[in-house]
């Protein structure tokens, strides 16, 4: 019997299936002396919803709830609470896992009641440091409920991107709804799908989030729980924070980004089936200019041995037999092994050592590397998104193009 895959938001068995990235392995890197084992590999396969417009992860998720949810650096949130929103000393805020102990800080200066929930001992530690009242638990319905059976209501509720790891998101909507105040206000942290689908970033989907929020999503959720999605700003790093109430108010930024999602086709199957398609077509390109470069005699290198290089590496099939090693600044990822496609990983001056003559970027530092000493040697680099490009910054010029 055909198992039935309902929407995690919504209920609906209304799920298209778009991107299917292949069985890919789980492990950050792989030491040396784990080569000979087998690795653990789970597919990577996301859905749309029709009828709430989330887009979710198919399957089990990796995430481990008491592990930290990475953190954005501080971005001045409590500056914007102090001032643009008006919180006075005495106000309540609840911080929600993975939040700047800077943020936190501030406010409990101000003389703001700050309880922060967050189980990472990492996270904690530092909050605590700047007297920062922190409870070592994982934030759920059952815990929402004991605070509220302790008189716990929050005028603000800091909630980070808890939505897109969480197991049970109904669950922890209702959790964090309980908690706040009849006139509070919540925020949430999540990523720019509409920025990581117009620029193909299929490397940026992972095992650990299951949930994938447009603003169309997000609000649907909303909803559904009592509450309005009221603003939104743009965060560095490619993020967007957006804030909800129980009380309606107009926003016209907000409302022009709704807009835009429409335009673009965020809220139907086909946008997603058409991204499927590009992602297919970067693969092949990617390949088809690597595997030539190699047939010519030229030797390739990349650059991040992180998560999104393990990706697309591993997606396109990439072993050492066409990339010969990765670089890394991470010393706890040097001399270890990206996993799956078994190819070694090197601190930075290895690049220098081997001069290959072109350089693979896996990672967001494309615009550092134009600058670097490898570049001003004549080394190339090849950025594979969002399309595969060629750029050979020393001569300011783009060699060559691949893909549509």
């Amino acid at each position: 019997m055909k198992k039935v895959r309902t929407c995690r938001s919504c209920g609906s068995g209304e799920l298209v299936p778009f991107l299917n990235l292949g069985r890919l392995p789980i492990s950050e890197t792989l030491a040396l002396d784990r080569l000979h084992l087998q690795e653990t590999r789970l597919p990577l396969e996301l859905a749309f919803c029709k009828r709430c417009s989330l887009v979710q992860l198919l399957g089990d998720s990796t995430f481990d709830p008491t592990h930290p949810i990475p953190a954005r650096p501080y971005q001045g949130l409590s500056q914007r609470l102090l001032h643009d929103h008006q919180l006075l000393a005495g106000a309540r805020v609840l911080g929600v896992q993975s939040l700047s102990s800077e943020d936190l800080g501030r406010l409990q200066h101000a003389g703001v009641e700050v309880l922060y929930i967050e189980p990472a001992p990492e996270l904690a530690g530092p909050a605590q440091a700047k007297g920062v009242s922190v409870r070592r638990a994982v934030f759920d319905r059952t815990l929402a409920e004991q605070l509220a059976n302790e008189g716990f209501q929050a005028d603000v509720v800091l909630a980070g991107e808890v939505l897109a790891y969480a197991s049970d998101l109904n669950g922890l909507m209702e959790g964090l709804v309980g908690v706040l105040s009849e006139h509070g206000i919540l925020f949430l942290e999540l990523p720019d799908l509409a920025g990581w689908l117009q620029e193909r970033r299929f490397d940026r989907f992972n095992h650990r989030m299951q949930h994938y929020f447009s603003l169309h999503a997000l609000s649907h959720l909303l909803r559904r729980h009592g509450l309005w999605l009221n603003g939104l700003e743009t965060l560095s790093g490619g993020g967007l924070r957006a804030y909800a109430s129980r009380r309606r108010m107009a926003e016209p930024p907000l409302t022009q980004h709704l807009a835009e999602e429409k335009r673009l086709g965020l809220t139907g199957a086909v946008y997603y089936q058409e991204f499927a398609s590009a992602v297919a077509s970067v693969r092949e390109a990617l390949l088809t200019l690597l595997t030539e470069l190699r047939a010519r005699g030229y030797r390739i290198a990349a650059y991040g041995a992180g998560e999104m290089g393990s990706l697309l590496l591993n997606f396109v099939g990439l072993g050492s037999e066409v990339v010969e090693f990765v670089v890394e600044e991470s010393p706890a990822r040097q001399g270890r092994f990206i996993p799956g496609v078994r190819v070694p990983i090197h601190p930075p001056t290895r690049l220098l050592e081997e001069r290959p003559e072109y350089l693979l970027v896996l990672c967001e530092a494309g615009k550092a590397l134009e600058s670097s000493e490898y570049v001003t040697r004549g080394g190339k680099l090849i950025l594979p998104l969002p399309y595969p490009e060629i750029v050979n910054p020393a001569a300011r010029s783009v060699g060559l193009r691949v893909g549509v």
